[in-house]
């Protein structure tokens, strides 16, 4: 696979998640829990397929970084609003996804590398499984392959302790990614001035519309600076340390 195509791809793919942000709860409106199951199934596979692809091909780019990471967040709450209307549980895991949003750019602006964790991306995945497991609860009557005496069990529990339940793992996640992105605060120090890394980038001054996008190209779509630098502290003023030849 050529390296423009799977560019393309990966981003592609990240934007189905950003258009499901606006299909979900028509869908859900529209055609019931098991439609909104299986539209959260092919976006959640997307964000599965988009990194396998920008790893394997040597794509990965800080803009692809930053796009996913908005897709994955906004498809998430997207998800959860639509929940909200079934149940006010799903109001506990919003407040964190939004405290979670607030540290992370507290971070950023405090030049703290901001990448995920790991209690955060399988957080994600915990959300996903919530969301695909409630959908189909609130529809199960509609599940055509399930017997009429499962449906009918499944229907005959209390479903506030139903629902409450299968959310003890997202809240459990919830708390934790919070935590792993507090971490900080027992090692920083205001006072201390934090190293920018060393950009070994030379750019032509823009002087059209090109040339502006050749240098966002060798910034932000460029496999080997992201690589380089994506562990770096400091990022918020990355680009101040990019050089400029001299025409």
């Amino acid at each position: 696979m050529g390296k423009l195509i799977a560019v393309l791809l990966v981003n592609f793919l990240t934007a189905v998640r950003i258009i499901g942000v606006f299909c979900l709860l028509p869908i859900y409106k529209s055609h019931g829990g098991v439609a909104a199951a299986i539209l959260s199934i092919m976006c959640y596979f997307t964000d599965f397929l988009d990194g396998i692809i920008a790893r394997k091909c040597k794509v990965a780019t800080f803009f692809g970084s930053v796009f996913d990471g908005f897709a994955d967040k906004a498809f998430s709450v997207a998800n959860l609003l639509v929940l909200l209307t079934i149940t006010n549980y799903a109001i506990i895991p919003i407040l964190f996804e939004l405290s979670i949003v607030i540290i992370q750019g507290v971070k950023f602006q405090k030049n703290v590398n901001v990448q995920s964790s790991l209690a955060g991306k399988v957080k994600t995945w915990v959300i996903a499984l919530t969301v695909i497991v409630l959908y189909l609860i609130t529809d199960i009557q509609n599940i055509t392959f399930l017997s009429p005496a499962f449906i009918n069990n499944v229907k005959s529990i209390n479903q506030d302790l139903l629902i409450g339940i299968i959310f003890i793992p997202l809240i459990v996640f919830e708390v934790a990614t919070l935590f792993s992105y507090l971490k900080f605060l027992k090692t920083y120090d205001p006072n201390e001035k934090v190293e920018i890394p060393n950009i070994e980038v030379y750019l032509k001054k823009p002087e059209n519309f090109k040339d502006k996008l050749k240098n966002f190209c060798a910034i932000w779509l460029n496999y080997d600076f992201y690589i380089k630098y994506k562990d770096s502290a400091g990022l918020k003023d990355i680009l101040k340390q990019v050089k400029y030849e001299n025409n």
